[in-house]
């Protein structure tokens, strides 16, 4: 019986679940102080996009919110997407963007806050000379696993990705890329 516990116990060690990159998620959440630049640093779009993630199931634990910072330089956009699962809140800290929501276009700038109910299509574009940034969160885990999937690590060669990967990486995360019905 000894023997039976004790390979029971080198079975469950390593499979905990994990981020697509491999790292494994926190057994529980933690609370955590995070600074400015503190947090789990990765790329975007060919490297040209730095996204900070602060608070997810990996870095922190939790369960039941994503929060997470990125930088859009100058021309840069984030393409029309909506999330099947999750509400999201985007605050704007430094910049300017124009904002898609639905079939609405708006204007964003610091200290803007925009929410986008589960469903609803977003896209967002930097319309200013200078770095546009935010801070978002998500309602609940999930989509942190797409930018992780669709993200280099800081050090690593830039991950290029084709419109079919990113469709088929927002589909495992419950989104959808390029919706024509906003």
């Amino acid at each position: 019986m000894r023997r039976l516990g004790i390979i029971l116990a080198l079975l469950s060690v390593g499979c905990s679940p994990r981020a697509p990159d491999g790292q494994p998620e926190l057994d529980s959440p933690r609370a955590s102080v995070i600074g400015p630049a503190e947090g789990e640093r990765r790329f975007l779009r060919g490297g040209t996009a730095p996204l900070l993630i602060k608070v997810d199931p990996v870095t922190t634990g939790s369960r039941r919110m994503v929060l997470a910072s990125s930088d859009l330089p100058p021309g840069d956009e984030i393409k029309v997407h909506r999330h099947l699962g999750e509400d999201e809140i985007i605050v704007v800290t430094r910049g300017s963007a124009r904002v898609q929501l639905g079939k609405e276009q708006h204007s964003a700038g610091p200290g803007t806050t925009v929410f986008i109910p589960q469903g609803t299509c977003i896209a967002l574009a930097n319309t200013g000379p200078d770095t546009f940034s935010m801070f978002f969160v998500f309602s609940s885990p999930g989509f942190e696993r797409v930018l992780r999937e669709l993200s280099s690590p800081r050090g690593a060669p830039a991950k290029p990705v084709s419109q079919a990967l990113r469709a088929a990486v927002y589909q495992r995360g419950h989104a959808e890329a390029g919706p024509t019905k906003c």
